[in-house]
């Protein structure tokens, strides 16, 4: 990989941080949110299709970890294996991202892909047996 296509690399790993810090702060501010703006905050998909979204639940459930609130008596088994996969992602694009400097030609897109691949994997195999 070129250094400009090496630089493009490292500026896809700051976009994916910036999108799982986004994540972490909406989750974190949604609660207040909520108050002030309640026509905002609210699910359009379930609005509109009466049927919960596949995120219905996920903020109501990280407010309850981040708040240490014990409403619930069990987290959504589907919401532990989003915040599985949301640390996990964190390791790796601060891996890649830090590693980028070190590694030349298309090495570490290829290990990110089969990392990737691998995760989406155990994603999907988890999935089919919750």
């Amino acid at each position: 990989m070129t250094s400009g296509s090496m630089g493009t690399y490292r500026i896809f790993n700051l976009v994916i941080l910036g999108f799982l810090l986004y994540v972490l702060v909406f989750t974190m501010t949604s609660p207040v949110m909520e108050k002030f703006f309640p026509s905002i905050m609210r699910c359009y998909y379930k609005e509109i299709t009466g049927d919960p979204c596949p995120f219905c639940g996920l903020t109501r459930d990280m407010n309850c970890v981040l708040s240490g609130n014990r409403e619930q008596d069990r987290i959504n088994t589907h919401f532990q294996l989003f915040l599985t996969v949301y640390a996990v992602e964190w390791i790796i694009r601060i891996f890649m991202l830090l590693m980028s400097g070190r590694f030349t030609g298309k090495t570490l897109p290829v290990i990110d892909i089969t990392i990737h691949g691998i995760l989406a994997f155990v994603v999907l195999n988890t999935l089919n047996t919750v």
